[in-house]
């Protein structure tokens, strides 16, 4: 059976109870949250093979966090626990106006500090998926696991995809993560990135004059997401899909862009779908049940917490 494998940041998300600033807020709910490790999960929910790779501190936190995936049926047992780091941490708060603050606690995060001697063992094959994103790219440690799994993944003609998830305020300088994105993208067969991020990448105004931009020798397929309004995806025949979005009752955002890529991501494998098919497949479906996927993680609260299995997601719409 393939599988996903995922590698990153994984996180707890300390959620404010209420709305306002962060400075205000006394009440936060515990929730499992990195954008690799949601994607992970997504995919598990929906019945798919996903193992994830990081390393945690070797505490109570890091505990929960394993612990929280495996509930979830990822396997965990490339989850490392050091004592040397910290397991990371993020605050987030909701505004009135559906806008969210964050402070993160990761300058010593294990998540930083895994070496490629930590994932020797994991083994790729042909119809496998590695996705990563770019929050655990600040270290020469974790650059230097990245580079050698995702080196292993392209022998095997693994399908690698890529989710730069930009948060600017995790990075020193705006102009040394997009460097990091730009210097991974030439890995990349599938890259997710939201409007804003494209114009970051980019600097074009204009989404199609972006996506060509990002095109290069190994990159097939570009999905651009818009929140409540859906997707558009971009093949590098110049073939393109779009999706309007499903109109549903959302609560809160988090979590939902990992969402959509978890179920986009789950119906390529679930179809066992190789990469030298990527260009030739007809996206409609696909791209519906991701949207499908992310709309109903906005009804809920948290990111994992709020993902559906098959039988949830399939129910919006209807």
């Amino acid at each position: 059976m393939s599988k996903l494998i995922s590698i990153g940041e994984l996180l707890i998300d300390f959620s404010s109870v209420g709305t306002g600033p962060l400075k205000d807020i006394s009440q936060f709910v515990k929730n499992a949250g990195g954008a690799p490790a949601n994607v992970c999960v997504q995919a598990a929910k929906l019945g798919q093979r996903a193992i994830y790779l990081t390393q945690v501190g070797a505490d109570g936190f890091g505990e929960f966090l394993r612990d929280a995936l495996h509930k979830e049926g990822v396997d965990t047992s490339y989850i490392k626990m050091n004592r040397k780091y910290d397991t990371s941490l993020a605050f987030v708060s909701f505004q009135e106006n559906g806008e969210r603050e964050f402070s993160f606690y990761r300058k010593n995060a294990a998540d930083l500090y895994f070496t490629p001697k930590d994932f020797a063992a994991v083994e790729f094959f042909a119809g496998d998926i590695f996705e990563f994103g770019s929050v655990a790219l600040k270290t020469k440690e974790a650059k230097e696991t990245h580079l050698a799994l995702l080196h292993r993944a392209m022998q095997k003609n693994v399908i690698v995809c890529f989710d730069p998830n930009v948060r600017l305020n995790l990075w020193e300088d705006a102009n040394e993560l997009k460097q990091v994105i730009w210097e991974y993208l030439q890995y990349t067969d599938i890259v997710k990135v939201s409007e804003d991020e494209l114009k970051f990448l980019t600097d074009c105004e204009h989404i199609e004059q972006a996506v060509t931009k990002l095109w290069n020798a190994h990159l097939k397929l570009v999905i651009v997401t818009k929140g409540e309004q859906g997707a558009t995806l971009y093949l590098k025949n110049q073939k393109c899909f779009s999706h309007l979005g499903f109109p549903v009752q959302a609560v809160d955002t988090t979590g939902a862009g990992d969402s959509f890529f978890g179920g986009f991501i789950s119906e390529l494998l679930r179809n066992n779908f190789k990469k030298d098919e990527l260009l030739n497949l007809n996206y409609e479906d696909i791209l519906s049940f991701a949207c499908k996927c992310g709309a109903f993680t906005t009804t809920g609260y948290g990111a994992i917490p709020a993902m559906g299995n098959k039988k949830q997601v399939e129910s919006v719409g209807k």
